[in-house]
């Protein structure tokens, strides 16, 4: 009978995700339980979360990196397949989805804007807090960088409304003030991209997750010193 105690190191190596091995390892062992366990969402949405951070980590190789997004969009299918209202699978899904269609241009990109939408708001409908704001975070952006009616959804004051329920919900992680931040400068709001421009500078990413938070903290600093 599976459980997610079955997933507990699992979800640690996925946690210590920058350690050397440690996906590899995580994705070994989620294939393991996914051949006893074929129906388990979970290990499906779990495997799409650890291909999205392949991707993101492979800076060498842009089509190993797309392959890597690839897998990662088809496990998060599977585990939508399997319960549509799957948490990681959506969001996992969503997020490959995107990157997918970043590293293939800009139609795609555009293509990818309605079911990374949907996927992201049934994230949001289950859980608002899953992966510090995620579907908040996820939604905010995708209204602040997709162009405007008649052509996507692009739609600034909705961005804003959920980049700012996602400061309150996860304030301690980066990529949420980063794209607060660009908001705020692109509405006029120069101050109040100050503040959160001015809080990553005070602030160190944690250990576990450098390599991901010094990417958004040197942004961050970047824009600071570009605008103020």
């Amino acid at each position: 009978m599976f459980t997610k105690d079955l997933l507990k190191e699992i979800s640690s190596m996925l946690d210590l995700r920058e350690t050397p091995g440690n996906l590899d390892k995580a994705i070994n062992s989620l294939n393991t339980l996914k051949a006893q366990y074929p129906n388990e969402d979970l290990i499906c949405g779990k495997l799409s979360s650890a291909y999205f951070y392949k991707g993101l980590f492979e800076v060498n190789d842009a089509k190993k990196q797309e392959l890597f997004y690839e897998h990662g969009v088809n496990y998060g299918k599977e585990a939508i397949t399997l319960n549509p209202k799957a948490i990681y699978g959506n969001f996992w899904y969503a997020s490959n989805v995107g990157m997918l269609g970043l590293c293939r241009g800009m139609m795609a990109s555009l293509a990818s804007v309605d079911p990374m939408k949907k996927s992201y708001e049934i994230v949001l409908k289950e859980n608002e807090n899953f992966f510090f704001a995620g579907p908040h975070r996820a939604l905010g952006r995708l209204y602040h960088m997709a162009p405007g009616w008649p052509i996507s959804v692009g739609n600034k004051t909705k961005a804003l409304q959920h980049l700012e329920r996602a400061i309150e919900i996860g304030p301690d992680f980066f990529n949420n003030r980063l794209y607060l931040a660009e908001l705020y400068i692109d509405i006029g709001q120069k101050e109040k991209a100050k503040k959160q421009l001015e809080w990553m500078a005070n602030n160190e990413p944690k250990p576990e997750h450098k390599v991901e938070d010094i990417v958004y903290k040197e942004k961050g600093l970047e824009i600071l010193k570009r605008y103020f």
